[in-house]
């Protein structure tokens, strides 16, 4: 079936194109904001092959498509909107707000940072390239890999490209500004021009503000400032557009944002998320080091659950934080490893499901996303796979846990960057071997629970065929 089929489905299925508010997508899901949440017809869009599952609720679901399909069904979703149904900035907040308490903020951080997923993603993967090349330059001597400065006789090359592997992340608080303002309805430039402020507050810097010995300081607070300040400022743009006359649209609501939002930011926000961030990187570093192995299996046992509620980045923030004040974050190698126990789910399925006549179907499906799985892209092992044999899918968390269990041991293992996992996850981390090491015991775990529990016969009844099913019968 083509993606254009698959697309006019899943328009129907969530009440046609007028009823699509707002689409966008992540790597996996299709996630949409509808106008009317009792048009949306979740059986419908269940059965529509290539759909793996759905998540969110019927005003913002969220259709899990699988890698590079998602991309392309929201795409052509905009195309068939066309620009005259295009959002605004006022209506985009509207129905934000239809999202109360723990929903509304889990969907805000959701779509403030999966947008800047791939950035992070690609320009994390090559610390881990680099890491590689740095490897054959230690032990083969090829000049053009050494890792040195330039100064001291290293690579040009090299240095290059840590300036294109560190790119997004001198950046990161700029982005963050902008996405927030755009998220909550501000133009997307303002939204830049207070990351900034964030990012380098120029001759401010080290400067006393002569109150309680503070001192400014560039990047101060880090995301969470960012994050802050660019929804302030979408909020004070959007308050100035109401009362302003159109004469002064232009200039003013601009100018009351980034002023109003620059000093808040430099003498209110950045101390007190500085304060914060330091305190939160501080508590979640004592667990690491006294909580340890069993902080390591509670986190990877239980984080696939956040993935399948579609609320896994909620963490990404946290992530940001450690990356800003640590160099490092502890939390992206547990998480990671939550995905080792979907691959050992799949040697389970494999392993006890032998039967290549009556389990043909369920072990093509396996076979089909271990490729995507090692590479830490999970959503098709959950929604495909272990939620609909349910007794898999907790094995995939036991498993997990039995990793974190083994990587929380090494109190030094974090990753050096965010959204690289799997099997390049060693890539990025700290402790390479230890993470290599958990992803093993996550994997051999999981097997072994897979197999233990096996799965019921009415939740195995889809992946077999419908002759098997009806000599069974």
């Amino acid at each position: 079936m083509s993606n254009a089929i698959n697309t006019t489905a899943i328009i129907e299925g969530l009440g046609g194109i007028d009823n699509i508010a707002k689409a966008g997508n992540c790597m996996t899901r299709l996630r949409v904001t509808v106008h009317d949440a009792a048009l949306v017809d979740r059986k419908k869009l269940q059965s529509i092959q290539g759909v793996m599952g759905l998540a969110g609720d019927d005003s913002n679901p969220q259709v899990i498509l699988g890698p590079g399909k998602a991309d392309a069904v929201c795409q052509e979703i905009q195309k068939r909107r066309g620009p005259s149904q295009a959002p605004s900035r006022d209506r985009v907040e509207e129905f934000n707000q239809k999202k109360k308490g723990r929903n509304q903020i889990f969907t805000i951080i959701s779509q403030i940072f999966t947008p800047l997923i791939p950035a992070f993603a690609g320009t994390g993967l090559l610390y881990g390239i680099m890491k590689l090349l740095q490897y054959i330059y230690i032990y083969f001597g090829v000049q053009l890999f050494n890792p040195a400065g330039i100064a001291d006789g290293g690579s040009v090359f090299m240095a290059a490209l840590s300036v294109i592997a560190g790119s997004f992340f001198s950046i990161m608080n700029i982005a963050v500004a902008g996405q927030s303002a755009k998220v909550r309805g501000g133009n997307l430039f303002v939204g830049l021009a207070v990351g900034a402020i964030v990012t380098n507050v120029g001759a401010l810097n080290g400067v006393s503000m002569g109150i309680l010995n503070l001192q400014f300081k560039s990047g101060l607070g880090g995301t969470m400032a960012a994050l802050i300040g660019g929804i302030l400022a979408a909020s004070i743009e959007k308050r100035a557009r109401k009362i302003l006359p159109n004469s002064l649209q232009i200039h003013f609501p601009a100018l009351f944002s980034v002023v109003i939002t620059g000093l808040a930011l430099l003498f209110i926000i950045q101390p007190i998320s500085g304060i914060v961030s330091d305190a939160l990187s501080t508590a979640i570093l004592w667990l690491v080091y006294n909580a340890g192995a069993l902080g390591g299996a509670i986190i990877s046992g239980t984080f696939l659950f956040l993935v399948s509620m579609g609320i896994h980045h909620i963490v990404t923030p946290i992530n940001t934080l450690l990356l800003q004040e640590v160099g490092y974050t502890c939390l992206q190698g547990f998480t990671s490893l939550a995905g080792a126990g979907l691959a050992g789910v799949a040697v389970g399925l494999l392993i006890r499901y032998r039967d290549k006549k009556k389990y043909g179907k369920l072990r093509s499906a396996v076979l089909g996303n271990i490729p995507t799985q090692l590479l830490g892209i999970s959503e098709p092992m959950i929604y495909g796979i272990s939620l609909p044999l349910w007794k898999p899918f907790l094995a995939a968390n036991l498993g997990g846990a039995c990793g974190g269990l083994v990587l929380g041991l090494f109190r030094t293992q974090g990753a050096e960057t965010m959204m690289v996992s799997g099997l390049l996850g060693a890539l990025v981390n700290t402790e390479p071997l230890a993470y290599l090491l958990g992803y093993a015991t996550a994997v051999i775990g999981a097997a072994f629970f897979t197999c233990l529990l096996g799965v019921k016969d009415e939740n195995m009844a889809v992946f077999l065929d419908n002759e098997t099913e009806n000599i069974n019968a």
